[in-house]
Formats: C-alpha cells, sequence, structure tokens
C-alpha cells in the first residue's frame, strides 16, 4: 500500500493513523510508502495507493500520474483529494481534486472524514471491496429534523449561530431559523458533529451526487438567501470552485 499528502492540514492522515483499525492495516497490508511513518520516497508498484491533499503546483501532477501508473487502485482520502478543499477560499491559488488528472477508485470525503465513515471505508478497502457510502442526505437523521418544513420560506440571513453549544440548545432546523445549512445537499456520513455542537453543516461531505458548486449554486437558487450572503464567495468555494479563471 501506498500512502501519499499533497496540499493538505494532514488532518485526513492524522485521522486515520488514531483509529483503532490502522494496526489492522500496518499487519494486513505492506506499507511500502508512507512518509508520516517511513522514510522510502520510492514509487514502487501497489495493489492500492491512497491520496490525501489537493494539487496545487504544477510538479505535483507529474508525481500523482507516476502513483496512478503505479497502483492498480488508487482512493482519495478527504476533502481535499476529493472535490479540492478549503484552499479554494484563497484568491491566489487554487486546489483541483486528484480526479481532474487521473482515474481514481474510491472517495472518502469529510474535513477530516468521520472516524465511522473512514473506519469502514479501510474495511472495505483491506477487503478489496469497493467503497460503498451513504446516498442519502444530512437531513434524512438529523437531530433537528422534527417536523421539517421542506418550503424553507425564511429568509436566510446568518452563516452561523453565536451563544449556541451543543443541538440540545436549538429548537428546530437551522433553515428554519435563518440560518444557513447545506445539509440538504450533503451527503451523510460525518455522524453529525458539527450539528451536535451547535453549528450548522458548511457540506465538507460533498454532494451525493453532481459537481460540489453546481449544487450549491443549484440549492441556493432555491431558497431565500439575504442579498448579503448571495455576495459572500465562500459560500461557493468553501471547499471546491469551477475550473476556471476567477
Amino acid at each position: 500500500m501506498f500512502i501519499n499528502s499533497f496540499t493538505s492540514c494532514s488532518g485526513c492522515i492524522s485521522n486515520l493513523i488514531s483509529l483503532d483499525i490502522f494496526k489492522d492495516l500496518l499487519e494486513k497490508a505492506e506499507i511500502i510508502h508512507f512518509p508520516f511513518i517511513m522514510d522510502n520516497t520510492k514509487i514502487e508498484e501497489c495493489d492500492i495507493a491512497i491520496i490525501e491533499g489537493c494539487i496545487s503546483e504544477n510538479e505535483q501532477i507529474k508525481l500523482l500520474r507516476q502513483i496512478r501508473k503505479k497502483a492498480k487502485k488508487v482512493i482519495a482520502l478527504g476533502n481535499c483529494a476529493v472535490f479540492g478543499g478549503i484552499i479554494n477560499l484563497s484568491k491566489e491559488k487554487s486546489g483541483y481534486p486528484i480526479s481532474k488528472y487521473i482515474e481514481i477508485d474510491g472517495i472518502i470525503p469529510g474535513c477530516p472524514p468521520a472516524p465511522k465513515t473512514l473506519g469502514n471505508s479501510i474495511f472495505q478497502i483491506l477487503e478489496n471491496k469497493n467503497i460503498k457510502l451513504s446516498e442519502r442526505n444530512l437531513c434524512y437523521d438529523c437531530p433537528l429534523r422534527g417536523n421539517l418544513n421542506k418550503r424553507f420560506d425564511k429568509e436566510i440571513d446568518t452563516l452561523i449561530t453565536e451563544g449556541i453549544i451543543g443541538a440540545r440548545a436549538i429548537p428546530k432546523c437551522f433553515l428554519e431559523m435563518g440560518v444557513l445549512c447545506l445539509g440538504p445537499i450533503t451527503r451523510e456520513g460525518c455522524s453529525y458533529e458539527c450539528i451536535k455542537l451547535g453549528i450548522p453543516c458548511e457540506g465538507c461531505m460533498g454532494p451525493v451526487k453532481k459537481d460540489y458548486t453546481a449544487t450549491v449554486v443549484n440549492f441556493l437558487s432555491l431558497i431565500k438567501l439575504s442579498e448579503d450572503l448571495r455576495k459572500y464567495d465562500g459560500i461557493f468555494f468553501r471547499f471546491s470552485k469551477p475550473d476556471i479563471e476567477r
């Protein structure tokens, strides 16, 4: 197994190392490249390559393609590798998903991926199975779902809540409170960790289907978003942005 990081905060790799199942990974898979724990820098043939981080420099493209040639399967680990990542909030740099440059065989989304999703994905990799992710959105089983009003008539004028700690202190769905939450278009699998802390979903698990930014744009066109929030690029480019000049 080949594990490599490109432009990232290394949070996804850190989560991987902290999993209880990581010891099983070390026992069942021969790790031939993993800068976090070994010095070998050679790119050798392997069954599986797990790649963390986005592509933000031209020299990274060559290395990525070399890895693809040597690996039977390539898995994108974390939001940066899957969608491009939070670097896209920058007006100076862009981060691209590894799938822009090579074919991939699976994704493990999240910023970082939730332990349950990451652990299940690693199990599936070790059993030589395709990674299976939920095809339901975050709202499906959200702790704040209650009697959800799907019309979302209230104007959305707030990005985050203030002074709320824990979902129990929140009376209803964020959207019904006028707080932007991307739960309706975000894949479930994060264990609702942000929601439980009283923080609305920012979409780090990405959409269930289709392009990230296009999905966000379509969703925002269906709700009453305030004029101020419509001017805030961070909503659209929080974790990805179109492959065009801004």
